[in-house]
């Protein structure tokens, strides 16, 4: 995980229909962060893993954050 994305996409705001996935590793912390170009081809994959909008990705940003940092 980049370490400015959260403070980026604060700094730049959400856009409307950008989509990303969020990959954990075995001891549920954030190891991944993929934006997805394509989401409806993305859809159609067997493996697709659950797509969050920018306003649920720096809530998730902001939760990993406190939990790291308590």
């Amino acid at each position: 995980m980049k370490p400015g994305l959260r403070a980026h996409l604060k700094r730049e705001g959400t856009r409307r229909g950008r989509r990303w996935i969020v990959k954990r590793d075995a001891s549920s912390k954030i190891k991944e962060v993929k934006m997805i170009f394509k989401p409806e081809e993305y859809e159609k994959f067997k493996t697709a893993r659950p797509m969050i909008g920018d306003k649920a990705l720096i809530k998730i940003l902001d939760d990993e954050k406190q939990k790291n940092n308590s």
